[in-house]
């Protein structure tokens, strides 16, 4: 009872004063935004550079293991090659990303809006690795089912690609929906609290 008159009395002191209840920070704000920008931007730069380095290195090692052995396995061949050419293709779109971040403007949604687009741009590049890795896991198949692998060699092969592919679905939809989503529920929040 006591409690609850106190509450009212705030309430009616703070209306006569014309004083808001809430007061936003908004140093606290951009530092906390700034952080969530900078941690959207390193995950993003793991993910490029993990993305870059594993396409570059395993697709340099099939080619020249395939060549070294005078295979012939045309397949095997343009797996590698596929490989190499999706790793510099992410090393391009890295360097443009890179450019965008750097002319971004330096404010509070400035800063929202630089993280949401990294996020969104996060999201594209593991869609996209998806749909990749089923092509490498069709051609790496082909492979591997036109040699003389036991039949322990397949199933090993094959049980590590249905574990890659499900974690990397379960990673896109855990994290980097749910970021998107905690960003952009931050961008509405922002807006509608400018707007009042």
């Amino acid at each position: 009872m006591i409690a609850m008159e106190f509450k009212e009395m705030k309430k009616i002191w703070d209306t006569q004063n014309d004083e808001a209840l809430y007061v936003i920070n908004e140093d606290a704000l951009h530092r906390r935004i700034k952080a969530k920008k900078m941690g959207t931007k390193r995950k993003t730069s793991f993910s490029e550079v993990i993305l870059i380095v594993s396409n570059l290195c395993a697709g340099g090692v099939v080619i020249i293991s395939h060549l070294l052995k005078n295979s012939g396995n045309v397949a095997a061949l343009s797996m590698g090659a596929m490989m190499m050419i999706v790793g510099a293709y992410i090393l391009f779109m890295r360097s443009q990303r890179i450019k965008r971040d750097q002319q971004t403007d330096v404010s509070i949604l400035g800063d929202l809006e630089n993280a949401i687009e990294n996020i969104n741009y996060r999201i594209k590049l593991s869609q996209s690795m998806i749909w990749f890795c089923l092509i490498v896991i069709a051609f790496t198949m082909y492979t591997v089912l036109n040699s003389d692998k036991s039949l322990l060699n397949i199933i090993l092969i094959s049980g590590f690609f249905i574990i890659g592919f499900f974690m990397s679905r379960w990673e896109h939809k855990r994290f980097n929906l749910g970021k998107k989503k905690q960003l952009l529920d931050l961008k509405e929040k922002l807006i509608n609290e400018f707007e009042m």
